[in-house]
């Protein structure tokens, strides 16, 4: 009786295994197939595109962070103080 319990145990996962194998080689057909037309001058197109999107992504980020980084008003006051020149006292000259 345990062993014919055992063999039908072994019989369940030896066609669990055969069905992981054949979804394992569809899947790798499927790949096949859609990198058929992918060649060497398509993927350097490709990695040049994503490296010009990635730069002009940084650039764009860096941008906004500066714009939210502090607030505008205040950098308003501080250019508006800079500006201000404070005058100096004029001293005689003597002498000559």
């Amino acid at each position: 009786m345990m062993q014919n319990l055992l063999i039908y145990a072994l019989f369940g996962a030896v066609l669990c295994a055969f069905a992981a194998s054949l979804y394992a080689c569809r899947r790798v057909a499927v790949n096949e197939k859609a990198l058929a037309e992918l060649d060497w001058e398509t993927l350097a197109n490709l990695t040049g595109e994503v490296g010009a999107i990635k730069r002009s992504l940084q650039k764009t980020n860096s941008r906004i962070s500066g714009m939210t980084s502090s607030d505008p008003m205040a950098s308003l006051a501080e250019l508006q103080q800079l500006r201000v020149v404070q005058p100096q006292p004029q001293m005689e000259r003597k002498g000559g």
